[in-house]
């Protein structure tokens, strides 16, 4: 099938072609649709709940929860809703991941890595009736989901690294004269001259030789300030494109009905500018039942942060001078998801997220404030069952959702 009913093509700044072949819709709802993971102390699913067990909150108010269902996949068995109509059965017959890569946020190293793993997901944890997508360099792989686990796996094989990626420009920061991080780069881009000198005189003083050769204090400030904000133009265009990305994609899966997953392949990126965007898009991810999962292709890394020091590789450092960390974790924690993190086996990572989306709750409700105003709305799901913890989003966009578009399985 089509995501969304557009081709493959390049996603910046062009329109794709419309399919001839025009996509079955069905009639769309006001139904708010929640999907709810409970897990027992040792970290294993809860099924036989009720509605009764769960209580909904919308913006601090208590809403009448109208439906309530149990969703499972099981490789050896059809699909179930336990508790659901037909029709919810059909919409949650198929589980729906999207493969993201974030080639200009992976090194090439952790791309080869996560690669490695895509590849072993699609042809060892993607069973019959499941679709999924390729998506990397700001496209689709041939502008469909699909079932069919060769073109697939081509799909995986098709991406490549990214010509400037984040680690890139990072390895500017580990020459003289150097610059701690990427926050220390952006308050020197916004004019934070004691910075500039604090750190002049640091470089100046730790290498005594380096800094007469480059024309003294005076030139290594000035050396300093145009690396500083060559970094943050760089970044700020690599997390344009990462997040109108996201927002192509999420635009997209909106039509599908039922849950998506969106495996996100990064190593998180600059975010400190665009939080409230970041947001927007994980909270509209959220109205369309899209639940975004994060691998980060780093693997292990040691130490007591999961971030390595852009002076010093064998250091580890606090993760208070980068933001890299907190992208992905608004856009998974904003849908319902996680994020994986320091750990070599990247298989086990994919085999983590496809547990979790096989098998989950569904509250539907309408809500009491049913004015599709755009607006944030918060949500809270609790219980008074003991020994249970909730995973759920965060809340929800506001708005209406588009004609729903039904699942084919293409590429067969």
């Amino acid at each position: 099938m089509l995501l969304g009913g557009v081709p493959s093509g390049p996603l910046h700044g062009q329109n794709a072609p419309q399919q001839g072949q025009q996509p079955t819709f069905r009639a769309t709802t006001s139904l708010v649709e929640v999907d709810v993971i409970a897990l027992d102390k040792n970290g294993k699913f809860v099924s036989g709940l009720t509605a009764d067990d769960l209580v909904l909150f919308e913006d601090g108010k208590r809403q009448t929860i109208q439906q309530f269902y149990m969703v499972t996949h099981d490789a050896a068995a059809p699909a179930m809703t336990v508790g659901g109509t037909a029709d919810q059965a059909e919409n949650h017959s198929h589980r729906v991941f999207l493969l993201m890569f974030d080639e200009e946020h992976l090194a090439n190293e952790s791309l080869m890595r996560v690669k490695k793993a895509a590849e072993e997901f699609i042809q060892r944890q993607l069973a019959p009736g499941d679709v999924a997508g390729v998506f990397s360099a700001g496209q689709l792989y041939k502008g469909r989901l699909s079932s069919d686990k060769i073109e697939l796996l081509a799909g995986v094989r098709s991406v490549k690294p990214a010509f400037d990626n984040r680690q890139r420009l990072l390895d500017s920061f580990r020459e003289f004269p150097r610059i701690p991080g990427e926050i220390d780069a952006a308050r020197i881009a916004d004019g934070a001259r004691e910075l500039v000198e604090q750190l002049g005189v640091q470089a100046c003083q730790d290498e005594p030789a380096q800094c007469l050769e480059g024309g003294g204090l005076q030139q290594i400030e000035n050396k300093i300030e145009r690396k500083a904000r060559d970094y943050i133009h760089h970044a700020r265009v690599l997390t344009g494109n990462t997040i109108q990305n996201l927002q192509y994609v999420v635009s997209r899966l909106i039509r599908i009905p039922g849950r998506k997953t969106v495996v996100f392949m990064s190593e998180g990126f600059f975010v400190e500018e665009s939080r409230a965007l970041l947001q927007t898009v994980a909270a509209q991810a959220a109205r369309g039942s899209t639940v975004i999962y994060s691998i980060d292709g780093r693997g292990l890394i040691h130490g007591n942060s999961a971030m390595p020091d852009v002076v010093k590789r064998d250091m580890a450092r606090s993760t208070v001078f980068d933001t890299a960390e907190d992208a992905p974790t608004i856009l998974t924690a904003g849908t319902g998801g996680f994020r994986v993190n320091n750990t070599d086996d990247m298989t086990r990572a994919f085999g983590l997220i496809a547990r979790d989306t096989s098998t989950y709750y569904v509250i539907g409700y309408q809500p009491d404030n049913r004015i599709m105003d755009g607006k944030f709305r918060r949500i809270e799901v609790k219980t008074d069952v003991a020994g249970l913890t909730l995973r759920a989003r965060r809340g929800y966009l506001a708005v209406n959702l588009p004609p729903l578009e039904q699942i084919r399985g293409g590429g067969q």
